[in-house]
């Protein structure tokens, strides 16, 4: 049985004096991410911005070729470089959900 798909699912809060640069998010952090966990698995990402009154600002999901996949990048030497940018364009540290994708259409 081949291994299942996997999204991780990243979440910067909102409210509380959080700030969140959406311009250096696109054009500096997701490309580093990108580049970084390409060749541990990761296939792609979407980054959605949340209505005003939401628990969180900004959602990234980064799509994986498995769990097992996520977990090698996340546990890898780029992981520290990653995290350590955050502070570039946000003062809140992110929660990360990683899931098994079960059903897609």
């Amino acid at each position: 049985m081949s291994a299942k798909k996997a999204q991780v699912t990243v979440l910067y809060p909102s409210g509380d004096g959080a700030t969140f640069d959406m311009e250096y998010y696109l054009a500096k952090h997701m490309p580093l991410v990108m580049s970084k966990w390409k060749e541990s698995g990761l296939t792609g990402y979407s980054v959605l911005k949340f209505s005003e009154g939401a628990p969180y600002a900004v959602q990234a999901t980064l799509n994986f070729s498995s769990l097992a996949d996520f977990h090698k990048a996340a546990g890898g030497e780029h992981t520290a470089e990653i995290m350590g940018d955050v502070k570039n364009f946000s003062n809140k540290e992110p929660t990360l959900m990683p899931a098994e994708v079960m059903g897609a259409e």
